[in-house]
């Protein structure tokens, strides 16, 4: 009999599926932290399946899954909709959006004690610096 290993948190739902085609399995119920980080490792993977939909049924379709699991993460992390909705305003009225599409390469940052630089270099798989070459 061919056995697979999943190894990941899945939809409420999908063990009974299982129960009902004649499977059997193995698994538990994720509590607290075990299954906060669940939740963002599942984020991640339905992330890499909105970069991989073909069309835009698809493209819903993964963007629906990656809305599921923010809720979810907001649930069990206990933060109301609300406050996000009040935080998504306040970023995008201090910062903006993502529409307009702006893409920076580089940053080059006049001074050593620029508050950026610290902060730049304390993230360097986030923002690596780039040496010049002399």
């Amino acid at each position: 009999m061919p056995t697979f290993r999943y190894a990941k948190l899945v939809r409420d739902n999908i063990p009974s599926f299982h129960i009902e085609s004649g499977h059997t399995f193995t698994g538990r119920t994720l509590k607290g932290k075990e299954l906060v980080d669940a939740l963002v490792t599942k984020l991640h993977e339905e992330a890499d399946e909105v970069d991989g939909a073909l069309n835009p049924d698809e493209l819903i379709e993964e963007l629906a899954d990656v809305q599921q699991i923010i809720d979810d993460l907001c649930t069990v992390s206990g933060i109301r909709k609300e406050d996000m909705t009040t935080v998504m305003a306040k970023k995008a009225a201090r910062k903006g959006g993502f529409l307009q599409g702006k893409y920076i390469e580089t940053v080059t940052m006049p001074t050593e004690d620029d508050k950026w630089v610290a902060y730049c270099r304390n993230t360097p798989d986030k923002y690596p610096e780039i040496k010049e070459v002399v």
